[in-house]
């Protein structure tokens, strides 16, 4: 884990607590791993107090727990999360591209479609960091669009919860592809600007991603495959 660059905004501590986090959400700092201040300190490069702070914060938040005389451990991710994950998110992301499908400016459509269309590219060319990024700018820009600060933060933690799940998912090309094609409906919908279209289209795309991510979490925990490990 690389050293930690302060800058001089935000805070210290916030910017200690988004790099664990963070850490944490792309699999760097994997489930079942213990966080141990005095490691974290010394390989982060700062005090233990931000660390400190910044554990109890990501406990508050479900992405550690707590063991007596242990320390902290990275939570795993049950199939019953994904779930209702991504059945909040259904509802969520609804009435998200529903408000959006009336303020879309044409420029917004249109990056839409060329996100569908890079993501098939970059498929194709096994670029697969830049389909995970695509992928997130596409529900961003809706959820940006729906004009709701409150969607547009829920909706970013819940995709959070899911990343490093989602990012092993969207690394196999059959998966990938099914996910964009999801997407292709969604911008059929919103252009049509039809409530009912919008929200089968949601559906069948955020069911499909609850499928493919059980089907990751299930390998993970059977240890056919290893959670995903970024090398710094």
């Amino acid at each position: 884990m690389e050293k930690l660059k302060i800058q001089s905004y935000p805070s210290i501590r916030e910017q200690v607590y988004k790099y664990i986090r963070e850490m944490i959400l792309i699999g760097e700092i994997g489930p079942g791993e213990r966080l141990i201040e005095g490691k974290l300190s010394k390989e982060i490069g700062i005090s233990r107090t931000p660390i400190r702070e910044a554990l109890h914060k990501l406990e508050m938040e479900n992405l550690i727990y707590s063991i007596p005389r242990v320390g902290y451990v990275v939570k795993n991710i049950s199939e019953e999360e994904v779930k209702e994950i991504c059945e909040i998110r259904v509802a969520l992301e609804t009435l998200a591209a529903i408000w959006a499908s009336t303020n879309m400016t044409p420029k917004e459509i249109d990056r839409l479609e060329q996100i569908i269309l890079l993501t098939e590219e970059n498929i194709k060319s096994n670029g697969m960091e830049e389909v995970i990024k695509l992928d997130s700018e596409f529900h961003e820009i809706i959820c940006r669009t729906s004009k709701s600060q409150r969607i547009e933060e829920i909706s970013q933690s819940l995709r959070d919860h899911m990343l490093k799940f989602r990012i092993k998912a969207l690394c196999v090309p059959n998966i990938a592809y099914r996910s964009n094609e999801g997407h292709r409906k969604i911008l059929h919908a919103l252009k049509a600007r039809d409530p009912k279209k919008i929200q089968e289209a949601v559906r069948f795309h955020l069911n499909r991603t609850k499928k493919d991510v059980i089907n990751v979490v299930r390998k993970i925990c059977q240890q056919e495959i290893a959670p995903i490990k970024y090398s710094n």
